[in-house]
């Protein structure tokens, strides 16, 4: 029997134990990853309840400052750009919380039992393969150990016998190392298509949260008109200069007056 393909078989044993227990072991890391998405969940989707009441509240600052007399009617569609913009990100919001439980936390909840069955059968079948192939080694091995007897014995004619029993053992190692490659590369899979399953769930969440997180751009621009408008609060958009005074509006102010003089004078100052 060759030794080094004994030392390789038991190197591939210790190598499929080794990534079985790892296997095992990443269980409560998972379950964990769950229970802080669920969280993660809940915590969403209050967020979205007071953001849609914050933007209701902003809209209707946004609706007081259009609806001025002239002077902050470009700032009331700015705010009201900047709220529609807002929704958008909510919308989005939305779709990342739903994707955050429907496409990753659930999935990944049920995926998780199938895998723990699936471990537990790779360690089986091991197992009993394993058994299998050493008991068969056992069994030559012992055969060539009666061979050797009759040799030291004088029997030439055992001597062809042992040759051939000794290279049954050489196959039958070389079947078990096979079996444990075998093994080893099931278990490096089984691993593998766990993160690669992990990724294709959590894909289509990081989609939606990239779409959200899009919406940034156009903030950036509305925040940017908004600081250009506002820059100056002193100096009035020429807009409101040019709103007409009605007589009726002007005469119940100054009822002495013209008002073409009052509002000659509102551009002077």
């Amino acid at each position: 029997m060759d030794a080094g393909i004994e030392k390789e078989c038991s190197a591939l044993g210790g190598l499929f134990q080794l990534i079985m227990n790892d296997m095992k072991a990443s269980y409560p890391t998972w379950e964990d990853f769950v229970s802080k998405g669920t969280k993660l969940q809940s915590h969403l989707r209050t967020t979205i309840v007071l953001t849609g009441a914050f933007l209701d509240a902003f809209q209707k600052v946004a609706d007081m400052a259009t609806g001025t007399r002239g002077a902050t009617k470009e700032i009331g569609s700015a705010l009201t750009r900047m709220c529609m913009r807002h929704r958008s990100i909510e919308s989005k919001l939305k779709l990342f919380t739903t994707a955050l439980s429907e496409s990753l936390i659930t999935p990944l909840e049920l995926k998780m039992e199938e895998w723990k069955k699936v471990a537990s059968q790779l360690d089986k079948d091991h197992a009993k393969e394993y058994k299998k192939a050493r008991a068969d080694i056992k069994k030559k091995s012992s055969d060539t150990i009666k061979l050797q007897k009759k040799v030291k014995k004088g029997k030439d004619e055992a001597r062809g016998q042992l040759d051939s029993a000794l290279q049954d053992v050489n196959v039958r190692y070389a079947f078990l190392e096979e079996t444990e490659k075998r093994a080893v590369c099931r278990a490096l899979i089984e691993e593998r298509s766990r993160y690669c399953s992990f990724v294709s769930m959590l894909k289509p969440v990081l989609d939606h949260e990239i779409n959200m997180l899009g919406e940034v751009t156009h903030l950036q621009t509305i925040l940017e008109d908004l600081t250009v408008l506002t820059a100056e609060p002193n100096k009035l958009p020429p807009t409101s200069e040019q709103v007409p005074f009605t007589s009726s509006f002007f005469w119940d102010l100054h009822p002495n007056e013209q008002p073409v003089m009052f509002y000659s004078s509102c551009i002077e100052w």
